[in-house]
């Protein structure tokens, strides 16, 4: 958009950079803004500061030293971002400060030559205006910046076709397994279907006591603009009195009516278990009344996990529902209406990450990894998961983020790709979340082009400060990446049946 008619002056915002002045025409700017915090996205260019929440929408914030190929440089108070618009497409470009509003007229603009511009900046300023006090003036070509080589139309189509590939593969497993959330209480190990589980919180410091309330509620707590009550499961199994760090959120009681929070000593795992690895309660249990185990599983030789049933946590419902208060029925007919979509988030550098829990056949500790020599350099190995090969990514090393090594927190999510099952080692899991599908924005298009792999399904906008970078298991490895990873798979499975004659 270059048009000069005449002699009449067009309008630019004036800004620094380094030693230099810039300027882009007003016609382009939304806004100017702070530096505002951002979530930063791995595998993308360098001048790709991250994502920002910007009253409700994703925008891409940029680095635009390092954009134009300036030395870097560190932000201040006087540092702004620019939001510049072009054809539906923004994007917040830091600059040093802003200088002004000039007005510019044609004649004063000149183009460069090819040569006498480099790299990036050549592309990205073809003229200059000298101004009457002979301030020169860098002009940024808006259009070329917010260009992108992706195709919105062909990058949706990979995704919905990568999304109900799973939903196929989805279908005939819940056929047959079960998801647990698994938990501890008083050293031994329990379990929830995963579909009761709302969502998993910090116990905070404040509990405001219930008067008349049976001894196993602690009281109730304010989250999300509504009260929830709260049930000590030590309490409920008779333990000894250990308060907990974590809140299960989870729907309780006949019908799964009561949003309530169970208080556990820590969250283990998700779980995704086989129907037939779960065994009735044994009636003499059934006798004394312990009816709140709905089933036994057993994992391996020496781990038992006790399945409870949701809907027999409370005793006393009427108590929970006066509660929970008249907002919580409206909340569970949302629930029934409102398309939601279920999340396990983790950490990776710091920073928040997420996959569909649809995409997660469980979470498991770091255990026993078997390096194999000549694979990929972010291939950990291989693990044996109760007789499966399971080759092991280590995310940190595939998104270029620096070594760490493997401690308590260390979790392996154990995923669904395209071709095979593979493990993503990540530095921690945070909890389960479920989010509003109209709080989930699909990643803008302007950033798609930076994106060595687009691996990056959406953003999930939990709160303005809080925003989630959802991944694509299948697309985390290229096609040709992830053929090498499952030929790991198949060679182990070989080695094994080798090794001990057959299964």
């Amino acid at each position: 958009m270059r048009e000069e008619n005449g002699s009449q002056e067009r309008q630019y915002v004036v800004f620094r950079l380094a030693n230099e002045s810039y300027g882009i025409a007003i016609e382009y700017l939304q806004e100017i803004i702070r530096v505002p915090q951002v979530v930063r996205v791995p595998l993308v260019p360098p001048y790709v500061r991250g994502l920002a929440n910007l009253r409700g929408t994703i925008l891409t914030i940029y680095d635009t030293r390092l954009r134009l190929g300036l030395p870097d440089g560190s932000d201040d108070e006087s540092s702004r971002v620019v939001v510049v618009r072009y054809n539906n497409r923004q994007a917040g470009y830091i600059v040093d400060r802003i200088e002004g509003v000039r007005d510019i007229s044609p004649e004063a603009i000149e183009e460069f030559r090819a040569e006498e511009t480099e790299g990036e900046k050549s592309k990205l300023v073809t003229r200059a205006a000298k101004l009457e006090d002979n301030q020169l003036v860098l002009l940024l070509e808006v259009e070329r910046m917010l260009e992108t080589a992706a195709s919105p139309g062909e990058r949706g189509g990979a995704i919905s076709h990568s999304i109900s590939g799973q939903v196929r593969r989805e279908t005939v497993q819940l056929e047959e397994e079960k998801q647990l959330l698994t938990f501890r209480v008083g050293g031994e190990e329990y379990g929830l279907n995963i579909a009761d589980v709302k969502e998993i919180v910090h116990l905070p410091d404040r509990v405001n006591v219930l008067p008349d309330a049976p001894p196993y509620i602690l009281g109730v707590i304010s989250l999300r603009q509504r009260v929830l009550p709260l049930l000590s499961l030590r309490r409920r199994f008779d333990l000894p009195e250990k308060q907990g760090d974590r809140v299960v959120v989870a729907y309780l009681g006949s019908g799964r009516r009561v949003l309530a929070g169970l208080v556990v000593d820590s969250v283990a795992e998700v779980l995704r278990v086989s129907e037939r690895l779960l065994e009735p309660v044994p009636k003499l249990f059934q006798a004394k009344g312990e009816n709140e185990v709905a089933a036994i599983c057993r994992i391996g030789e020496e781990r038992l996990v006790f399945v409870l049933d949701a809907a027999k946590l409370v005793l006393e419902e009427g108590v929970l529902e006066e509660a929970s208060v008249e907002e919580e029925r409206e909340e569970v007919a949302k629930r029934q209406l409102e398309a939601e979509q279920q999340l396990v988030t983790f950490f990776l550098e710091g920073e928040e990450f997420a996959l569909p829990i649809a995409s997660v056949r469980e979470i498991i500790r770091a255990g026993k990894v078997t390096a194999v020599p000549g694979t990929l350099p972010f291939v950990r190995g291989v693990l044996n998961l109760r007789g499966s090969i399971i080759p092991v990514v280590n995310l940190r090393q595939r998104f270029a983020y620096s070594p760490r090594e493997i401690d308590e927190q260390t979790r392996i999510l154990v995923c669904e790709g395209r071709n095979t099952v593979l493990g993503l080692l990540v530095d921690g899991v945070k909890e389960v979340l479920k989010v509003p599908v109209t709080q989930v924005e699909p990643t803008p298009d302007i950033l798609v082009a930076d994106l060595e792999r687009r691996f990056v399904s959406g953003i999930a906008k939990v709160s303005s400060e809080r925003n989630i970078i959802i991944l694509d298991a299948a697309q985390v490895l290229s096609w040709e990446e992830e053929r090498q990873v499952a030929a790991l798979a198949e060679a182990g499975e070989l080695e094994e049946d080798t090794s001990t004659g057959g299964r």
